[in-house]
């Protein structure tokens, strides 16, 4: 699983959120849980991607989003961004 981490730079109506994708790291990865110990030691020291720097690198305005949420609860959020791509965040 990978976690990408972003800053709300702001809102929308009731419904709206505008995101900046900042950092994207490796989480529960299944390679480094056959390496055992060494496995778990490097998951845990390893620096996040910058994955926000990246996108805007590579096309200037990327790494925001627009993301409309139809749905939330105390563990499930179901949301949509501007190309009517379906997201659905579950809480651990």
């Amino acid at each position: 699983m990978m976690t990408t981490r972003s800053k709300i730079i702001g809102v929308d109506g009731l419904d709206g959120i505008r995101l900046k994708v900042e950092t994207t790291k490796p989480e529960d990865s299944t390679i480094f849980q056959t390496l055992g110990p060494l496995g778990k030691m490097l998951q845990e020291s390893s620096p996040p991607f910058p994955s926000g720097e990246a996108l805007e690198r590579a096309n200037p305005g990327s790494s925001e989003v627009m993301l409309r949420t139809s749905y939330c609860d105390d563990s499930l959020r179901v949301s949509r961004n501007s190309y009517g791509e379906l997201f659905v965040w579950k809480r651990q």
